[in-house]
Order: structure tokens, then sequence, then C-alpha cells
């Protein structure tokens, strides 16, 4: 493809990246980082309504943020960072276990170790 853009398959899916505007690129598509949040957050998703769903939780409500915090010292990493909004119906005492299912799928993992 032309500029910045890529044209890429998975699988019978095609995805165009691409750079903003002000980096050189058309905004044609998501950029490659973009991408990875989206990777992370639906990991995250998925585990997190197996988890509500396995528990009989609602979990058509469920919000999931995924942004990325820039490291704050030469030398060390950005951080993905994943929050979870969940039904105010879901107890205190299973938080942990919401945070401990978001980290458990295959992408969060794998990223997680590094």
């Amino acid at each position: 493809m032309d500029g910045r853009k890529l044209r890429c398959s998975v699988g019978r899916h095609v995805i165009v990246t691409d750079r903003k505007s002000a980096d050189g690129g058309t905004d044609a598509g998501c950029t490659s980082g973009e991408l990875l949040l989206v990777a992370a957050g639906s990991c995250a998703t998925g585990a997190v309504r197996r988890y509500l769903d396995g528990r009989g939780f609602p979990a058509f409500d469920l919000v999931v943020e995924v942004s990325l915090k820039p490291a704050g010292l030469p030398g060390s990493r950005d951080k993905i960072v994943i929050e979870i909004l969940v039904s105010a119906d879901v107890p205190e005492h299973d938080v942990r276990q919401i945070e401990t299912a978001a980290l458990s799928g295959g992408v969060v993992g794998r990223l997680a170790l590094g």
C-alpha cells in the first residue's frame, strides 16, 4: 500500500494500519500500537466476562478501558493500563478474582511476562 499504510492479513481477515496524519500517515486505519491495546483489552474482557458469567454476575454492562502510560524514566518501559468497570452487583471480595481473571488470558499473560 502507499505511504505509511500497511495491509495485514490474519487468516481470512484483512486489517489496514496507518499512522496519524501528524506522523506522516493518512489515518486510514489504527496504528499498530492501537491494535496492541485492542488485543490486550479484548483478551482481558473475554477472561473477565467468563469469570462473571461463571459466577452468575451480569456482564452486559462490563466496560474495559485500555491505555498506554508512557515510561517516566529513561530506560524504563511503557505500561499498558487496563481498567475494568463492573456492575455494582459484584461483591467487593470478587474484585481480586476479577483482576486475576483479567490477567489470565493468553495475550495479557504474555504481555505481563515482558
